[in-house]
């Protein structure tokens, strides 16, 4: 940009908070612990193997490594903060480093950060917090990449794999919001979406291979 323009603005369209909430960063760390910045329970994990929109490419891949972001609202992925009235945001103060550094009209800075230093739930939660341990084991058991792999056959075996898989991941989101108290929105944080919402999008991607 010739240093004389000024800076692009936004528009408030909303296109981009409607296309899903952003990836958290290292840089975003801090938002968790600041007063009126998004929370635990306002978070979703994308584990390994779960398609997902690369914004800059623009296109559906499956994910290398886990991510998490600001979850969406009403069964849609328009982000959680964001509000029609007047195309706003509601934790503008406290809006992840995405935001921060999208602009339409170039979105250079936002390619740059994209894929650096995203946060997983390891580096949220505190080292030796009590469910880090059952959150890997969840990993080990419910793997979306094993859960796809059962998802191609109908061998009996396979259905059994996919039952249990199922079965388990529904008991361990039950057993968390009973035994802990906790909201239970925070479970999309903790373990990922459930592997039953997940089945109709793994299916619809292995069509697209």
């Amino acid at each position: 940009m010739n240093p004389t323009e000024k800076p692009p603005l936004c528009s408030r369209c909303g296109e981009c908070c409607r296309k899903g909430g952003p990836a958290l960063h290292r840089e975003d760390l801090p938002l968790l612990r600041t007063p009126g910045g998004p929370d635990l329970a306002d978070l979703v994990t994308l584990r390994a193997g779960e398609p997902a929109l690369d914004q800059v490419r623009g296109r559906l891949e499956p994910l290398e490594t886990e991510i998490v972001k600001l979850r969406g609202r009403d069964g849609a992925w328009t982000c959680l903060f964001f509000q029609e009235e007047g195309a706003a945001c509601a934790i503008y103060a406290a809006r992840p480093l995405e935001c921060r550094v999208l602009s339409c009209q170039d979105t250079r800075d936002l390619e740059r950060v994209y894929a650096r230093d995203r946060l997983t739930r390891r580096d949220i939660l505190p080292p030796g917090h009590p469910l880090l341990e059952l959150i890997a084991e969840h990993e080990q058991r419910c793997p979306v990449s094993g859960f796809a792999r059962l998802l191609e056959s109908d061998a009996p075996e396979d259905r059994q794999g996919r039952a249990a898989m199922l079965g388990w991941d529904r008991e361990v989101r039950l057993l968390v919001a009973e035994k802990s108290g906790m909201d239970p929105a925070i479970l999309d944080f903790l373990f990922g979406r459930p592997l039953e919402q997940l089945a109709p999008a793994l299916t619809a991607a292995r069509r697209r291979t």
